[in-house]
């Protein structure tokens, strides 16, 4: 298991989030994205608020975007794609 910390701006209002997911590894060394790949976040600026998730694919790209509660709510998820980057990964 391997930590991969990340920064990504929320997609609603830009401010910057920080995170971390525990992944795995695949042979390949690249990132196995069938057990955890995701994780959620609420922004926390006051005049935002608004929950989105960050998803690390298995080259490690790391993107923002909006929950399917936002989906409901009128917003697309396409048109609110925001790409982030890894800080980075810790071997445990």
């Amino acid at each position: 298991m391997v930590l991969v910390r990340y920064k990504a701006n929320c997609p609603f209002c830009n401010t910057l989030h920080e995170g971390k997911i525990e992944m795995k590894y695949r042979k390949d060394r690249k990132f196995n994205v069938r057990y955890n790949n995701k994780g959620a976040h609420v922004c926390n600026n006051n005049k935002c608020g608004k929950e989105f998730v960050v998803e690390i694919d298995s080259a490690g790209n790391v993107v923002a975007m909006p929950t399917q509660k936002a989906v409901e709510e009128g917003i697309l998820p396409w048109d609110r794609l925001v790409e982030g980057k890894i800080i980075e990964v810790v071997d445990n």
